[in-house]
C-alpha cells in the first residue's frame, strides 16, 4: 500500500483517510508498526496478573529468548540485539527473581551459560498465553482473513531478522 492510500471498502478508505488527516504525523511502516506494538503492550497490561506485569515486559520477552537447553550471555545479547552488559544486567535481575540461573559454561569456564528455572518456564507458558489472548482480540477487531494476512505479510518481511 503506497503512503497516504487506502485500501478496502470505500467506507475503510474514508475512515483511514480521516484517521491520517487528523494528525501531521507521516504515515509509514515505522509509525503504524510501533503504534501496534504499543497497542499490544496495553491489551498486555490490561490481562496480565499483577505477578507477571510486575517482571515486566523487557524481562517476559528475554525469557522467550533464552532456548531450553539454554545459551550463552554473547549469543542472547546478538539475539536481543543489545550489548552484553544490558543483558547481563538483564540476567542479573531474572536470577535475583528465581526465574534464570546463570554458571560458568561446563566447556569453557570464562562462558557465562543462561538457562531458565521452572519458574522462568512457566512465566514463559502464561506469557505466551497471555500474547495469543491478546492477539486474539486483535484478530476478532479486524477479523480472520485481514489479521492472518497481515501476520503472514510481516513474517514474510521480517524473515531475516530473527531473534
Amino acid at each position: 500500500m503506497a503512503r497516504g492510500k487506502a485500501s478496502g471498502t470505500p467506507a475503510q478508505d474514508d475512515a483511514a483517510r480521516s484517521a491520517v488527516a487528523v494528525d501531521d504525523l507521516p504515515d509509514h511502516l515505522f509509525r503504524w508498526s510501533d503504534a501496534v506494538g504499543r497497542r499490544l503492550s496495553r491489551e498486555m497490561r490490561a490481562l496480565a496478573p499483577a505477578e507477571l506485569a510486575a517482571i515486566g515486559g523487557r524481562r517476559a520477552r528475554l525469557l522467550q529468548m533464552i532456548p531450553a537447553k539454554g545459551m550463552r550471555v554473547t549469543d542472547l545479547a546478538h539475539r536481543a540485539g543489545v550489548t552484553k552488559q544490558a543483558i547481563g544486567q538483564l540476567v542479573d535481575a531474572l536470577e535475583g527473581m528465581g526465574l534464570v540461573r546463570s554458571a560458568p559454561s561446563s566447556s569453557d569456564r570464562r562462558v557465562r551459560w543462561v538457562t531458565r528455572t521452572p519458574a522462568g518456564d512457566a512465566v514463559v507458558d502464561r506469557a505466551l498465553a497471555l500474547i495469543a489472548e491478546a492477539e486474539d482480540r486483535l484478530r476478532r477487531e479486524v477479523g480472520a482473513r485481514r489479521y492472518d494476512a497481515m501476520l503472514a505479510t510481516m513474517r514474510e518481511l521480517g524473515r531475516d531478522v530473527t531473534w
